[in-house]
């Protein structure tokens, strides 16, 4: 693989080096708070494409609470 350098724009097409390079470029210029931003759209899109399940099921039915004085 080509030497990385964030400071350089890399090629835009090209082979899978060239499209690796442009990924790793344009990461590199962001910041967390835009990083962190894209996260959370993709999470969410996969969430309502159905490709990803909740890890817990929805509280729609909250438990029974017992109110009884042991």
């Amino acid at each position: 693989m080509r030497n990385f350098d964030a400071n350089q724009e890399p090629i835009a097409w090209g082979t899978w080096e060239d499209a690796e390079a442009l990924r790793r470029w344009s990461f590199a210029r962001r910041t967390p708070e835009q990083r962190l931003a894209w996260l959370q759209s993709a999470l969410q899109l996969a969430y309502q494409s159905g490709a990803i399940k909740p890890r817990r099921p929805d509280a729609t039915d909250p438990p029974a609470i017992d109110t009884k004085d042991t």
